[in-house]
């Protein structure tokens, strides 16, 4: 196994949870190292595809599928850690895509929940202002903005008209 991905060129190997993981033991990954290439485990399934789009990679299912046209790229594939040691894998330095992870920590899952809700929001405020260049603020701006105008125009009303305007306004 460790011939073949040294053959194909790769330098760093992203595995998922349940595809790989018996193939994977610390022996391969002792040799795997020599010939310094990375190996990052436990990649969750829903975290494939956003990957692959971002480094220009085709998910591989076999060993022997593993071909440079198959293979993405990035300037840097690294582990840090954060303040309080958690580890975290980055990849930056991507060429042909301009995406971006939030990393969302909070103290329970309640505020990471609701940290996520908020982000997904703006998000889509930003999505919404991006497609149709315009933004109709809510909370009732709308009403109070014609009940103003209803207001100044009431100033040159008499009679019924301008009790019917007053009142609706």
């Amino acid at each position: 196994m460790v011939k073949k991905v040294v053959a194909s060129g790769a330098n760093v190997l992203l595995i998922q949870k349940s595809i790989l993981k018996d193939a994977t033991n610390e022996l391969s990954l002792h040799f795997l190292a020599k010939k310094g290439i990375m190996v990052v485990q436990d990649i969750e399934r829903d975290e494939v595809d956003f990957i692959c789009k971002s480094v220009g990679a085709i998910p591989i299912a076999h060993i022997d599928h593993m071909t440079a046209d198959k293979f993405g790229s990035a300037a840097l594939c690294e582990h840090t850690r954060l303040n309080d040691d958690t580890k975290v894998f980055k990849i930056t330095g991507l060429k042909h895509s301009k995406t971006i992870s939030v990393l969302i920590r909070g103290s329970n899952p309640l505020v990471i929940d609701e940290a996520d809700r908020s982000i997904h929001d703006a998000l889509c405020v930003i999505r919404s202002l991006i497609k149709s260049k315009a933004l109709i603020t809510g909370g009732g701006s709308v009403e109070v903005e014609i009940a103003n105008q209803l207001n100044e125009r009431l100033s040159t009303m008499k009679g019924l008209e301008a009790i019917i305007f007053r009142a609706y306004a």
